[in-house]
């Protein structure tokens, strides 16, 4: 027999759960919005509390900067002189917005410290280590950026914004709008709190009956404290509004949510669980599970569709990776055999030799020294050669120049090496005024033009090859590019489909460019191939 549909799950849970929980809403929803507004306020309390502690402790962290840096030309002036110091000093680099004094630091009594002039400003004070030099500076709201925390913190316009120093004298005070209220009965509990380690949100009253949030925290390290009060109108007014009008918006709520729940069941709850079957089913490795088609709205379907198209991407993925592994341990067991080939076959022989020498010349020594004399030049001879073959298998595993000379040198070093009657014509041509990088950028460079090239001579056919290096200092980037005009290549759209078709070295090359932040592109047709590698400085 048929289930009448007024006893299936769903009426009976609309029928016994959502009418009364309704009419439960609608009973009690003037208390909720009491209950809201308490909430609300405790939310903002630790919401506003949370972020005065962040910004003090970025105050302090650029307060930390600040001494660092003062202690270093401290240190400075201790190395040398004060006046060789301050006149060595970069100002725009340093960030000194109202200079900087350098003097005998042996009256200070500790490494870095802060005081309160009378006016208010703050001079910080940093000795050396041994005591002999410190250097002193005015530090500005600017430097601290005091202006633009306030600017960031500014809810409404009647934000205020105070930093006080250990004596509770004010350091700054950023009232976009002045208000004419009692401050000490505002900001005087949240002073002496912030000075004592304490961090939280008061509520306090003014002699205008104005309710202001005030949140405090100390600025660590410093002795100082950041006090930030709002109006509690300000912050509430609108939402409490919108929260009186619930009541009245349970009613449609009610049957436009029977209505999606009749609606979801049957379109999105179990197509939604049919899916996640699938999925679940894929993630363990079953990916034809998500073959099998399901009901449901456009977005199920198209969500189906999409998962469908990502085992599959992650299927091609998976035998692009195991290619790729299976050729790097390919190419490293090739490496270890070639310079195992190479020692054997040429340094260890070498060395034989110049033991066979060596014991010549000893024989030889006893019976005709100057015949020994003439031996020992050819063993000079056969030693240099031995010391530069060593040399050779050194370089091919560590471009020794690159670290000491730079990547310019190094890569003139490596064309040399590669230039061969039988290969391209190689060329290296730089543009822009060189700098140094990083020694993984150098490495990365250097290895992703090794292999451009190695590819060149290989694969390309080319009679010409170049190498292009252009320092940008406009925009401040490095482009690297090797052309050549060569028989060329197809390139694939998907990375994937490198190893499909046996490009691993083209791999290697991109995976190298985003280890160190680079774009990589390829471009190639009939008349030739251009690598090129563009990297920000």
């Amino acid at each position: 027999m048929k289930q009448p549909k007024l006893r299936g799950l769903l009426p009976g849970l609309i029928l016994i759960a959502i009418l009364p929980l309704t009419l439960l809403l609608s009973v009690f929803a003037l208390g909720a919005t009491t209950l809201h507004q308490n909430e609300m306020r405790h939310m903002i309390a630790m919401h506003n509390a949370q972020i005065v502690r962040e910004a003090a402790l970025s105050l302090a962290e650029r307060v930390d900067h600040h001494l660092t840096r003062l202690r270093a030309l401290a240190e400075a002036a201790a190395l040398t002189s004060p006046r060789e110091a301050v006149r060595r000093l970069d100002l725009a680099q340093f960030d000194f917005e109202d200079g900087v004094a350098v003097d005998d630091g042996a009256t200070l009594t500790s490494t870095r410290s802060l005081i309160t002039l009378p006016d208010g400003r703050v001079l910080a004070q940093a000795r050396s280590t041994d005591g002999a030099m410190a250097a002193y500076n005015i530090l500005s709201t600017r430097e601290l950026e005091l202006p633009v925390l306030a600017d960031a913190m500014s809810g409404t316009s009647r934000l205020h914004v105070l930093l006080v120093d250990a004596q509770a004298q004010p350091l700054y005070h950023a009232d976009p709008m002045p208000i004419h209220f009692n401050a000490p009965e505002v900001f005087a509990p949240a002073i002496s709190r912030s000075l004592r380690g304490d961090s939280d949100t008061l509520f306090v009253t003014d002699p205008d009956r104005v309710e202001w949030a005030v949140a405090y925290a100390p600025v660590p390290d410093t002795g100082w404290g950041l006090i930030v009060a709002e109006p509690w109108e300000d912050l509430v007014n609108p939402l409490l509004r919108t929260s009186l009008l619930t009541p009245l918006l349970l009613i449609p709520a009610f049957l436009i949510a029977v209505v999606a729940i009749v609606f979801g069941a049957r379109r999105i709850i179990r197509p939604l669980q049919q899916l996640d079957t699938q999925a679940a089913r894929a993630g363990q490795g079953d990916f034809a599970a998500l073959a099998q088609s399901i009901d449901g709205i456009d977005e199920i379907q198209t969500l189906h569709a999409t998962l469908a198209r990502m085992a599959d991407q992650i299927q091609r993925h998976q035998r692009s990776l195991q290619s790729y592994a299976a050729d790097v341990l390919r190419g490293q067991e090739d490496e270890r055999s070639r310079l195992a080939h190479e020692l054997h076959d040429e340094t260890v022989q070498a060395l034989i030799a110049l033991d066979q020498r060596l014991q010549l010349i000893e024989r030889t020594a006893q019976r005709d020294p100057h015949a020994a004399l003439i031996k020992l030049d050819e063993l000079r001879t056969l030693t240099a050669s031995t010391i530069d073959e060593v040399r050779r298998v050194i370089r091919d595993l560590r471009p020794i120049y690159l670290e000491d000379l730079g990547l310019v040198p190094a890569l003139e070093m490596l064309i040399q090496a590669l230039r061969q009657p039988d290969r391209p014509e190689l060329a290296l041509s730089v543009d822009g005024e060189l700098r140094r990088l990083s020694p993984e950028r150098e490495l990365a460079i250097y290895r992703i033009v090794q292999e451009a090239l190695n590819n060149v001579i290989k694969h390309a056919h080319a009679h010409h090859a170049e190498v292009t290096l252009i320092f940008n200092a406009e925009l401040r980037t490095l482009t690297a590019a090797i052309s050549d005009d060569g028989v060329g290549f197809s390139v694939p759209d998907r990375v994937e489909a490198l190893t499909e078709l046996g490009h691993f070295g083209l791999i290697g090359l991109r995976e190298r460019a985003e280890l160190i932040g680079a774009q990589l592109t390829i471009a190639s047709s009939p008349r030739g191939t251009t690598v090129e590698l563009r990297l920000p400085l």
